[in-house]
């Protein structure tokens, strides 16, 4: 049992491309989640009981249907819906480790690894986790429109991010001046433009009615690639487990929102507990990504 558990940890290092990751590499990354939770925490114990968001505009939409009771006169008005933010954090800087750590790889370039050969993808994801961390955790403290909008928009920017990649790893090249080219910047590219077009125009979207049409195209990508272009190219089991999380958190989001299950006061709260399970759901859908290898590129044809 040992030595199948040990060969399985190291097949999943191999493909992972995670052999020469040592643990001083989460060093920083440790600390730099370490500071800034206790420099969030420091400001609101200080803060705690000032009403310090009055003056802004009020969020609309969802901001008021979730369970947690919402505390209008202290610095963060839903905390259960706030330090749960944490884990997109996590997330994020996991990302933005393994992308430093592809850099310094000088071998990179001759990796059939998706992400090692590329990893401003990498750098990508990690940021829109940011994003996402950011804005979620604002728009909860403070429950005001200016943070709804980053924290819509920084949801938006994961899912768009996701999508993208499935489009990009469904046809990764393209054919231009008689040869074929890999169209990663092109994909990049794509993910900037798309997140402008979110902060601008369609954060104004209905959340409830363009998330679910996002999550369905992204699904479906994802589907097409396994059944018409490989199945073996990615672990698939990473994304399946992502789906599963996801749904799950989907189902205690809406219990949450129409009280189902709710109790205001209690730590305990549906909402929170969506925040980290798509945080868990966003991981596995980064290692999926980290499992993947490119296709091989098409020959060069003749003019």
């Amino acid at each position: 049992m040992k030595n199948y558990l040990s060969s399985k940890i190291d097949l999943l290092r191999d493909r992972l491309e995670l052999e020469h990751l040592r643990v001083r590499a989460f060093y920083l990354p440790a600390f730099i989640f370490i500071l800034t939770t206790l420099t969030l925490y420091n400001a609101y114990h200080v803060y705690q009981h000032h009403d310090i968001w009055s003056s802004m505009p009020e969020a609309g939409g969802n901001a008021f249907h979730f369970c947690e009771a919402n505390r209008m006169d202290e610095a963060i008005r839903q905390p259960s819906n706030t330090w749960s933010n944490l884990g997109y954090l996590i997330v994020a800087l996991f990302a933005l480790t393994l992308a430093v750590h592809d850099y310094k790889n000088k071998d990179r370039r001759s990796s059939e690894n998706f992400l090692v050969m590329y990893p401003f993808f990498s750098v990508l994801y990690g940021l829109s986790c940011l994003y996402l961390f950011i804005g979620s955790f604002m728009y909860h403290a403070s429950l005001t429109l200016v943070f709804q909008k980053l924290d819509q928009t920084g949801l938006y920017s994961v899912i768009g991010m996701i999508l993208i990649l499935n489009i990009y790893k469904i046809n990764p090249y393209h054919y231009r001046k008689g040869e074929w080219k890999n169209s990663h910047v092109f994909a990049k590219l794509l993910v900037i433009v798309l997140n402008i077009a979110f902060f601008k125009w369609l954060w104004k979207f209905n959340i409830n009615v363009l998330v679910p049409i996002m999550l369905i195209f992204t699904f479906l990508t994802a589907l097409y690639y396994i059944k018409r272009v490989s199945n073996t190219d990615y672990f698939i089991n990473y994304m399946y487990a992502a789906f599963f999380v996801l749904f799950a958190a989907g189902s205690i989001w809406m219990l949450d929102r129409e009280r189902v299950v709710c109790n205001p006061q209690s730590a305990l709260q549906g909402h929170a507990m969506w925040h980290l399970l798509t945080a868990v759901s966003m991981f596995f859908i980064y290692l999926y990504y980290r499992s993947g290898t490119l296709k091989v590129m098409p020959e060069v044809i003749d003019k």
